[in-house]
């Protein structure tokens, strides 16, 4: 339903826009230059990939553990990330008020892992903060309760902020169970979040495996020029395709030791996959991976 629905995104963005934001007329200014900017914070590089449009690139060694985008049109900036403590939330409104004096309207909430009340809680006041309904329900059955106000969708939603687009597709499972994706048709740019990692294997310990894969196949065939992952540089859709190469061998792998009736256990003490060693963050995250697929995989294909 949701590649159906995105297509169709893609096709009308321009009259599926929200109620609350005000339709552009025909001769608005463009947004502003793409443009580099110094700003001091210790959580991101600012990329401009399109004017208006900025990828946040998540520094090596520095606070924030994955990447995040902002947009800035005409009228107001939407940002949008995941894993947002407080440090990192302030370091990313540094970065963009150093490019604008526009008020953030919103902040799309790719996703939130279940357990963590340390981050995705502690947002300037009086922020608006748009997620899918699962991730809602994720936040709102958190011992800490959100203060900021809150929108929630169901399937798709695009925002207008003046001479720019912004469609949100509800993903639904994948590397959660309610991913956001974020396409930027004017600019050609896809903002992935945790579903794509560049040149790493990744972290998959709350992730649906099958579902997780047609979302990646989803994005491939978009075709988009730049998509920007969780994790690494901007790239293109042939960085999808490695990832999901990846994913693919490690999950024959995974269901080939089901398949043959090898315990967790079993599994944990063998595994394997030398070709992969490269990739960032094998050694620590592989085996973590693992038992996430192997339940998983277990529960959907049962001996």
């Amino acid at each position: 339903m949701w590649r159906i629905l995105l297509i169709i995104l893609i096709a009308i963005h321009s009259i599926t826009t929200v109620a609350f934001s005000t339709e552009p007329d025909k001769d608005e200014p463009s947004v502003v230059p793409a443009v580099a900017v110094v700003s001091v914070q210790d959580s991101f590089l600012i990329e401009p990939l399109a004017p208006g449009v900025f990828a946040a690139i998540a520094k090596t060694g520095g606070k924030a553990t994955t990447n995040a985008l902002f947009v800035m049109g005409r009228d107001y900036v939407i940002a949008a990330g995941a894993h947002m403590s407080k440090q990192v939330t302030d370091d990313l409104y540094k970065a963009i008020a150093a490019r604008t004096k526009k008020p953030v309207r919103y902040f799309v909430l790719a996703h939130h892992h279940t357990g963590y009340t340390y981050v995705d809680f502690d947002f300037p006041p009086g922020q608006d903060v748009l997620m899918s309904w699962q991730t809602w329900k994720n936040i709102d059955a958190e011992v800490r309760k959100p203060e900021y106000s809150s929108l929630f969708f169901n399937e798709g939603l695009t925002l207008k902020p003046g001479g720019v687009s912004v469609v949100l597709t509800n993903i639904g499972r994948g590397h959660t169970n309610g991913d956001l994706v974020i396409f930027i048709p004017e600019a050609d740019v896809i903002f992935a979040s945790d579903l794509l990692y560049v040149d790493s294997v990744g972290y998959m310990g709350n992730g649906y495996m099958t579902d997780w894969l047609l979302a990646l196949d989803f994005l491939e065939q978009i075709g988009a020029k730049q998509i920007i992952p969780g994790y690494g540089p901007v790239s293109d859709t042939e960085k999808i395709y490695e990832f999901s190469q990846f994913f693919r061998d490690f999950l024959t792998a995974v269901l080939h030791h089901i398949e043959r009736g090898d315990s967790l256990e079993q599994t944990l003490a063998v595994f394997d996959l030398p070709e992969y060693h490269d990739l960032d963050g094998y050694d620590q995250l592989i085996r973590l991976n693992l038992k996430r697929a192997y339940n998983d995989l277990s529960n959907n294909f049962a001996r």
